[in-house]
């Protein structure tokens, strides 16, 4: 789906206050875009920056004239991008950025954008020095902000934006979308528990990591009755596979939803999951007490904030919870 054709549809303020102020070529000297996990807010700071940019935009961008083109390759001159996505953002990359911004422009257009994707991944140091540059942008200078946790930023940098939030697409929809995109229903409910845009489950559902992440799980969960089985699973197949901090989040954030299902489905018999229905049964009836258990994950993943033994961390968590 072209991002034109998304905001238009799904996220309509945003689209109104874009095209508004690109027909009347008024710009805020900075914008945050504030979303949700799977809001493809990076593609659209980009398609906003170069509508701003195009020779031809009618008012958005044509993505047919030079510009567009060499915005689309990442040869344009005079915009620039950080991605926090990435990594840390550094001190050292803001001040580069600002460096770079205060050389005489190197494009006829005139206008010099950055785009800085998370920014709360910011530290202490690259904040303060945005922060300044914010406060004093030089002449035709935009910022074009993104975040998924807008209250992780400093009120100070939230003053000095325009902030353009994002809204959560309706779950159920979310789902039918995935599914005109050829997204399997099993792959469309899991996944819009993360992500906010069709394309993107589309995209992360033929992913092979996604693939195995999943595969382990539901082989975890197939076997919640068989407390040996669990144990050797987890030993063998599901630690020595998750060793980074982001993997050991996923996998337990996965969890967490399928025990909340669960919780869901033994209540009033109701749930997005209508793919894993005996999955949920099983749960329901070799777990105990699971409201204890979604808290019990949900502790371990903030675990993962700290200087812990990760592996030892999810053995514990997952051996308690299946009583193995």
């Amino acid at each position: 789906m072209e991002i034109v054709e998304y905001l238009e549809k799904n996220q309509q303020i945003p689209f109104q206050i874009f095209k508004n102020a690109l027909l009347k070529k008024k710009f805020f000297h900075a914008y945050l875009l504030s979303g949700t996990t799977g809001t493809p807010l990076l593609d659209i700071a980009k398609f906003l920056a170069k509508s701003m940019l195009c020779q031809n935009g009618n008012p958005f961008c044509c993505n047919k004239c030079n510009i567009c083109k060499r915005v689309d390759s990442n040869h344009y001159g005079d915009l620039e991008i950080i991605d926090g996505s990435k990594g840390s953002i550094l001190k050292e990359e803001i001040t580069n950025l600002i460096e770079t911004f205060s050389l005489t422009s190197t494009e006829k257009q005139g206008y010099k954008i950055y785009i800085i994707n998370l920014i709360e991944n910011m530290n202490v140091e690259s904040t303060n020095a945005l922060l300044k540059f914010l406060e004093e942008p030089p002449e035709n200078t935009y910022a074009i902000l993104t975040t998924l946790n807008k209250f992780r930023i400093l009120p100070t940098i939230l003053s000095r934006c325009e902030i353009i939030n994002f809204s959560l697409l309706n779950q159920k929809k979310l789902i039918e979308d995935s599914l005109k995109e050829k997204v399997p229903l099993d792959d469309a409910e899991l996944l819009s528990f993360f992500y906010n845009d069709p394309q993107y489950i589309k995209d992360i559902s033929i992913s092979e990591e996604y693939k195995e992440s999943k595969e382990d799980l539901l082989l975890l969960l197939n076997n919640a009755s068989n407390k040996k089985e669990i144990r050797f699973i987890t030993e063998s197949q599901i630690i020595p596979k998750l060793k980074k901090k982001e993997e050991i989040r996923y996998f337990l954030d996965n969890m967490v939803i399928f025990f909340k299902e669960s919780l869901k489905f033994k209540v009033n018999k109701n749930t997005i999951l209508t793919s894993y229905v005996n999955i949920l049964k099983d749960i329901i009836k070799n777990v105990s007490n699971l409201d204890s258990v979604i808290l019990s994950l949900m502790n371990a993943r903030n675990e993962l904030n700290y200087n812990v033994n990760v592996s030892l961390l999810l053995l514990e968590t997952l051996t308690s919870i299946f009583e193995v």
